[in-house]
């Protein structure tokens, strides 16, 4: 199927005749929409479920309203309603071989005996009776209303099957349609209607009395669990507005800073700490400098002295050494002279002797300039290579210590600058106190109504099982027939086989379905390796991941962005399941993701979801870079511009701009 155009008259917050064309063109599978929160993005995806399905659409405000209630206030309330409103949807699909193109006009109006529906459906440009007669059967044959949501959804549907909580029933109804196992289940409830018809033969007029009390009560509870039903439909869609809001108050809370202001008392306390730090460096610091540090700045000089030292000390050697000399060459010529050497012999000595040491008086005669001790040089030595670097090192170590902490204490100074003051922050912070109160208690309404529904469920079964039970009892006291004692075990050998049937027959092909969504979130998740298996309980529908290891992976170990891409992929697997190549349409369909994830439906799904895929976004999802990356898929693109003194919008071709 190939959704080619759409036109809406008069429509929710369309005014008068507005017009998009949808064809997609080669290669370009991608029609986007621009539009406002409350600017009709969610009101045209409403706008084709209601065209196809009518009464059957899920359709995001009906809530509690009758369907014809529903439509009455859907006309534009600028309009006059005696005019009506209508949806016009041109398609074109594929049947036998051959492509059909269709138009299909659902127009209603409010007449004298209250709102006036008409539906009419043209074939190929002519109106065709046995559509338009049966156009019910007709969808529901090609596209069965039970599994539209896998093709046509928003962000609120997305986020719920990504909680996870009602997970199992959506997939549930899903693979039961997908199976056609509603055939199923309307047998086996068709059997048990003939079963105890069959029971309630010949009874008694105090067990006939018995047996109407429970089917009342029984009619009576399934009255309340439609009501529950169509009353959490209306708290999802409120609760997801919520939602919505809080979202948009968080973010000017943000922007007004108050991240900040919560952070401000951390903030303060980490500025405390960076000072003590610091003040305490510091003092380290100049004890440091107060000791041998400052010697480094005359290094050069400690050298010299260090050299000077070692050089007077052999100074003062020398001078000792000649006065020894002296002594020992007056003995040594006083002996020669004594063993009468021959004078020119004792006169050759006493020049050598006497040179030697005039030799060394001259190196003996320089002066003292220090006069220190001989153990000064390796004092000094031992400060220049070990006592100085020691302290070089710690003063380097020090300063960039120092250096650091600057830079976070000024860091902190600018965050507590940027700091709102109380009376500032105080309307917003009120006002998203208020947006979170109403959330939670709608999340609590909506939690009260599904206990409701399941202590109803549990009534339901009950009050079935007690229909049985008087069935049985009285089938024992009265029946006696064969052929009714035949029919019933027939039947409940039926029914038997019946679920036999359904468990043995979702077995067989979930597993297709499992290979599907879990190639799908492959695709999208950036983290390749995280999941490596996905299975669904063939009875319970609850679907379980594996890790790398081959262990089951909780879903709470997947972040909220990670949970909805396998929402995301959940849905996109199925829908490949189906084996029906139907358009895709997504409301919001960023959401909370993060940025990471964002990406990766811009890049792998967006392009790759139908070979048709409207996608209706807010002026801060698809922008910028998102929008950069999708723009060789798409095809066309309408900016929705609401008018809020006239409260009408308008479809006009183009985006937001740049």
């Amino acid at each position: 199927m190939i959704l080619d155009t759409i036109i809406l008259e008069n429509f929710g917050a369309y005014s008068g005749r507005q017009e998009a064309t949808l064809t997609p063109k080669q290669g370009k599978p991608i029609i986007l929409f621009g539009g406002l929160n409350g600017g009709g993005k969610t009101t045209l995806l409403d706008a084709i479920q209601l065209a196809f399905y009518g009464p059957k659409a899920r359709i995001s405000n009906r809530g509690r309203h009758a369907y014809k209630d529903y439509l009455r206030q859907s006309i534009h309330r600028g309009s006059d309603p005696s005019e009506g409103a209508s949806i016009t949807v041109r398609f074109r699909r594929v049947i036998e071989g051959e492509t059909r193109y269709f138009e299909l006009s659902r127009n209603w109006r409010q007449g004298i005996r209250g709102i006036e529906e008409t539906v009419r459906v043209l074939r190929d440009g002519r109106a065709d009776d046995v559509f338009t007669d049966h156009w019910d059967e007709v969808i529901e044959a090609y596209l069965p209303s039970s599994i539209a949501h896998l093709f046509f959804f928003d962000g609120e549907q997305i986020m719920e099957l990504a909680d996870g909580g009602h997970a199992a029933d959506i997939l549930g109804t899903a693979v039961h349609s997908l199976l056609g196992l509603d055939l199923v289940d309307r047998l086996e409830t068709d059997l048990k209607v003939f079963e105890r018809r069959k029971r309630t033969e010949g009874l008694n007029a105090a067990a006939t009395e018995r047996l109407a009390e429970l089917q009342r009560e029984f009619e009576r509870i399934d009255r309340e669990q439609e009501q529950v039903a169509n009353e959490e439909g209306t708290v999802v869609n409120q609760a997801g507005r919520l939602a919505k809001e809080v979202l948009s108050r968080e973010e000017i809370f943000r922007a007004e800073g108050g991240d900040l202001y919560d952070q401000r008392a951390s903030l303060e306390a980490k500025l405390a700490d960076f000072k003590h730090r610091r003040a305490k460096l510091e003092t380290e610091f100049r004890e440091l400098v107060s000791g041998p540090l400052p010697l480094l700045l005359i290094e050069p000089l400690l050298a010299e002295v260090e050299k000077q030292v070692r050089h007077e000390r052999e100074v003062r050697s020398a001078k000792t050494l000649v006065e020894v000399l002296e002594g020992r060459d007056a003995e040594v010529l006083a002996s020669l002279e004594r063993d009468a050497i021959h004078v020119k012999a004792i006169a050759a000595i006493q020049r050598a002797l006497s040179k030697d040491r005039q030799q060394r008086c001259g190196f003996a005669a320089e002066s003292l300039l220090l006069n220190a001790s001989d153990d000064l040089a390796p004092h000094i030595a031992h400060l220049r290579s070990v006592v100085l670097p020691a302290a070089e090192e710690q003063a380097r170590c020090f300063t960039e210590e120092l250096t650091v902490l600057d830079e976070k204490i000024a860091h902190a100074e600018t965050d507590l600058d940027r700091v709102p003051t109380a009376d500032r922050i105080a309307l917003v912070q009120s006002e998203l106190d208020t947006a979170r109160r109403a959330h939670a208690e709608k999340l609590a309404e909506l939690e009260a109504l599904r206990m409701r529904k399941e202590a109803l469920r549990k009534q339901r079964a009950d009050t079935e099982a007690r229909l049985d039970k008087l069935g049985e009892q009285e089938m024992d006291a009265h029946l006696a027939e064969d052929d009714r004692q035949r029919m019933l075990k027939h039947s409940q050998k039926t029914r038997d086989t019946l679920d036999r049937f359904r468990t043995q027959i979702v077995k067989r092909h979930t597993s297709g379905m499992e290979s599907l969504m879990l190639e799908s979130f492959q695709k999208l998740l950036r983290k390749s390796g995280l999941v490596t298996g996905l299975t669904i309980n063939p009875n319970t529908f609850e679907a379980t991941l594996s890790g790398r290891d081959g262990k089951p992976l909780p879903f709470d170990r997947l972040s909220a962005g990670e949970r909805q891409l396998l929402a995301t992929s959940m849905l996109w697997g199925l829908a490949r399941a189906s084996g029906r190549p139907v358009p895709t349409v997504i409301d919001t369909p960023l959401g909370r993701l993060d940025s990471e994830h964002r990406s990766n439906l811009i890049e792998r799904y967006f392009p790759n979801a139908s070979h048709q895929v409207l996608l209706l976004s807010t002026d801060e999802e698809i922008t910028g870079g998102y929008l950069d990356a999708l723009r060789p898929y798409i095809s066309r693109s309408f900016l929705l511009a609401h008018n809020e003194q006239e409260g009408a919008t308008t479809i006009e071709e183009g985006y937001f701009p740049s």
